[in-house]
């Protein structure tokens, strides 16, 4: 049981959630609700898609996570899982500032980049900073805060689609389900701190996405 715990745990790891978000609204067949076309990110050519994938690994995924081991290299952490409150400041910190830097590659690049994409990037990044006020005095989950954001941009999505799969919505639950109860499992975090981290996570992507992508 702690093996899959651990496996469930890597498998969902923050670095990797917005990722699979952006996986399931380009290749799971959607219809909007309003007349554009290409508000559903499932109808933009395959090139389109490939570029906005390659964009989140980049700076939501590899770039971080590069910045991760050369902080436990330097012993500026002691370990990659971030399980020391005190030592997450920094990393935490790097991870706003690769929000922002996806926000800003997203704005100015040449070429259209969905609202959406954009609103995604600012709710990681408020979510980020957040967590960096709070975990000074109460650690916070960053699986909980990854999973939430995870179900909070796939609702908000859902939320402005004509057709989409309802099913998606109840798998993104039950894999939070699993990955929080992972965490718990192997006593990294309690539940109220699971909870929280969560809910600040769908919360600031719902939000963004209402305001930013209206």
């Amino acid at each position: 049981m702690r093996l899959l715990a651990e496996i469930v745990s890597w498998i969902f790891l923050p670095l990797f959630t917005p990722v699979y978000a952006l996986l399931a609204v380009l290749y799971i067949p959607s219809t909007p609700k309003t007349f554009m076309l290409w508000d559903s990110l499932y109808h933009y050519p395959e090139t389109l898609k490939v570029s906005f994938i390659y964009l989140f690994l980049i700076f939501i995924t590899i770039a971080p996570g590069l910045s991760l081991i050369m902080l436990k290299v330097n012993r500026t952490i002691s370990s990659l899982s971030l399980d020391n409150k005190e030592e997450r400041g920094v990393p935490i910190g790097i991870m706003i500032f690769y929000c922002v830097v996806l926000y800003g590659v997203m704005t100015y690049q040449e070429g259209y980049i969905p609202t959406i994409l954009k609103a995604m990037a600012i709710g990681g990044a408020i979510s980020s900073l957040l967590a960096l006020l709070i975990t000074k005095s109460y650690k916070v989950s960053l699986h909980g805060m990854g999973m939430g954001a995870l179900c909070g941009f796939i609702f908000s999505y859902f939320l402005k689609m004509e057709f989409f799969y309802a099913e998606l919505l109840y798998l993104c639950i039950l894999l939070s389900a699993l990955t929080l109860s992972s965490r718990f499992y192997l006593n990294k975090h309690s539940l109220g701190q699971l909870f929280l981290g969560y809910s600040i996570g769908f919360v600031c992507q719902f939000l963004s996405i209402y305001f930013y992508h209206g």
